[in-house]
């Protein structure tokens, strides 16, 4: 059995994009640092060790790598939905599934926070098939966490309502893909409505701790 991690949203430039969340949503939120191809990484909780990463390409276009042009032709028309994932709860789990996906395990550099520390993730089913055998059909991938106290979700956020649990979750995907994909149980338990048309992520529908229930509804990116 799997559970949601996390979804991440692209956007053009950061701190417009999240200030639009927040607008929106009024969740609460926290810098999270730095990744690859230097996209920058802002935290929004969702309850549950499910958070929302807002992303944005910071570095200067001279310097800009493949990646992250990439990443820019992606959010070129406005803010999009990159991908989601799941979560394993042991590495046997997490290798099982990179197996059956004709992948591998893979232990990656993950954000640089602001404290200058810097997260190591472990992924699968790897870095290219998450691109082309998952995220590109609405599929997730899948992370794994060694310690669970060190979740995005559990970081200390402010400026507004904190995130407490995801209760709705839309996204474009063949039915019977998807829950081949991430198996029935997990596919029946998650709070999933699938809908038509393209791939990925559509709308989450967060509840926050003041009891209110918002939704971020933005197109997914055409990757």
């Amino acid at each position: 059995m799997f559970h949601l991690d996390h979804l991440c949203l692209g956007v053009r430039e950061l701190g417009d994009g999240v200030r639009r969340v927040q607008e929106e949503t009024g969740l609460a939120h926290y810098d999270g640092g730095v990744l690859a191809a230097a996209i920058a990484n802002t935290i929004f909780p969702l309850g549950g060790d499910v958070y929302l990463e807002v992303e944005a390409v910071t570095a200067p276009a001279a310097v800009r790598d493949a990646g992250a042009a990439w990443f820019d032709r992606a959010v070129a028309d406005g803010d999009r939905w990159m991908f989601w994932s799941l979560r394993a709860d042991t590495l046997e789990e997490l290798a099982a599934v990179a197996q059956r996906l004709g992948g591998e395990v893979a232990r990656l550099p993950g954000r640089v926070q602001p404290d200058g520390t810097q997260r190591i993730i472990t992924t699968a089913p790897g870095p290219g098939r998450a691109l082309g055998t998952c995220w590109r059909r609405g599929l997730p991938n899948w992370f794994y966490r060694e310690d669970p106290a060190t979740n995005p979700d559990r970081g200390a956020a402010e400026r507004g309502d904190r995130g407490v649990a995801v209760t709705r979750l839309e996204i474009g995907a063949d039915a019977g893909e998807l829950r081949e994909h991430i198996g029935a149980e997990t596919f029946e338990r998650l709070p999933l409505v699938v809908v038509p048309g393209r791939p990925g992520v559509r709308a989450v529908t967060v509840r926050t701790a003041s009891g209110r229930e918002v939704t971020l509804r933005r197109d997914p990116a055409d990757l």
